[in-house]
């Protein structure tokens, strides 16, 4: 998981509601600092406190952990497609090349399953 990616998304997130760093805390039972480094990519986090700030920024986690925040400022350029918009496949194409073939059938299955649940 890129943490950097991850903290991104919840400071678009924040950001895109006009909260602070400080609400944002209050609203989830976290620190203010733990907030930070959250954002900043240098902690990770419990999948309680994932919950709670996806409750408070009213959104999910997929959108959290996999970003929809298309034309967002703070996404690296590495992760931004040639018309500007949020690309998850420039995150998952270098990584898929290093897993085995087993996990990669493993991985299609989970999307085909996320596909027809969404359909």
């Amino acid at each position: 998981m890129d943490l950097k990616l991850l903290g991104l998304n919840i400071k678009n997130s924040r950001k895109n509601i006009k909260l602070t760093q400080a609400q944002l805390a209050e609203m989830t039972n976290l620190s203010v600092v733990h907030i930070s480094h959250i954002e900043g990519g240098s902690a990770k986090m419990s999948i309680e406190a994932l919950v709670n700030i996806c409750n408070a920024l009213n959104t999910t986690p997929n959108d959290i952990l996999w970003g929809q925040f298309n034309k967002a400022p703070d996404i690296p350029s590495k992760y931004v497609s040639e018309n500007n918009e949020y690309n998850i496949n420039l995150q998952l194409e270098p990584k898929a090349m290093n897993i085995s073939q087993s996990d990669k059938k493993l991985l299609l299955e989970i999307a085909g399953l996320l596909a027809k649940r969404n359909n």
